[in-house]
């Protein structure tokens, strides 16, 4: 469990994006039709994860200090707002 932390806190661009986007969109089959709540269990830890990996360049200023982090949280919330979208159409 460890190396796999690990890897997820070490990744960095797109990909990082990526697994948020999707640990985003995983966290919505807790929602009501499916209520598949153990799903939180492994998206919320995704999301801890990149957002203790999420470090900026401190002498930059805070706005760059914290845009890493800021960036994993607007994907995470990308994903899950996107991925909910069909329960809004239908």
């Amino acid at each position: 469990m460890k190396r796999l932390a690990g890897r997820i806190i070490l990744l960095w661009g797109w990909r990082r994006a990526l697994v948020a986007f999707l640990a985003g969109a995983l966290a919505v089959l807790a929602q009501a039709p499916y209520d598949f709540f153990a799903v939180c269990f492994v998206s919320f830890p995704l999301l801890v994860w990149l957002l203790d990996g999420a470090t900026g360049e401190a002498s930059d200023g805070w706005f760059r200090h914290l845009r890493p982090a800021f960036a994993v949280g607007w994907w995470f919330g990308f994903g899950y707002f996107l991925a909910g979208l069909w329960w809004i159409g239908s």
